[in-house]
């Protein structure tokens, strides 16, 4: 069988509903429309790493974008988005096609659209997505980035099939 080298980066909360703060998870696991998708697209799966469950903990309560936006865990992001866009370019020289990035929105690391604050949502980026945005910008690179809501996983899953779709 061949590889058909095509891969999407995802947001580690999609995969793992356990590293979410506690009471934010949506699912008891992974988001099953999302592997779906993947699973039956033939689409290759990299899980971002995350940097709210090293700065924090598994035990965590929520937090805001304020609260996550300071010198340390911008840092922290970075060094993960860095090792993330190296993963990227090795696969990018191999021929792989690099279809896609999934973020989380509301997730003040992973939001793409829209970040939650305290008990409101508002327009906005995540810590990680401003970042990985910036370096991407840096190596010109074009990988398109979506966000995944789990308010609305239909709307999500329409988005993702229209990516698997195009690529």
């Amino acid at each position: 069988m061949e590889r058909n080298r095509k891969l999407v980066f995802v947001a580690h909360p999609i995969l793992n509903q356990n590293s979410m703060p506690v009471g934010k998870e949506k699912s008891p696991a992974a988001v099953k429309e999302v592997l779906e998708i993947l699973a039956e697209s033939g689409v290759g799966i990299i899980q971002l790493p995350c940097p709210e469950l090293e700065y924090f903990g598994i035990d965590r309560k929520p937090k805001t974008k304020e609260a996550l936006d300071n010198k340390i865990f911008r840092a922290l992001c970075k060094k993960y988005v860095l090792q993330t866009l190296s993963q990227i370019e090795a696969y990018m020289k191999k021929n792989y096609q690099i279809i896609g990035i999934l973020g989380l929105e509301f997730s003040p690391t992973y939001g793409v659209h829209q970040i939650e604050n305290g008990s409101r949502n508002t327009p906005g980026k995540g810590v990680f997505i401003e970042e990985l945005e910036e370096e991407m910008r840096k190596k010109r690179f074009q990988v398109p980035i979506i966000g995944i809501n789990m308010n609305n996983t239909f709307s999500s899953a329409e988005k993702l099939q229209s990516l698997v779709n195009n690529s």
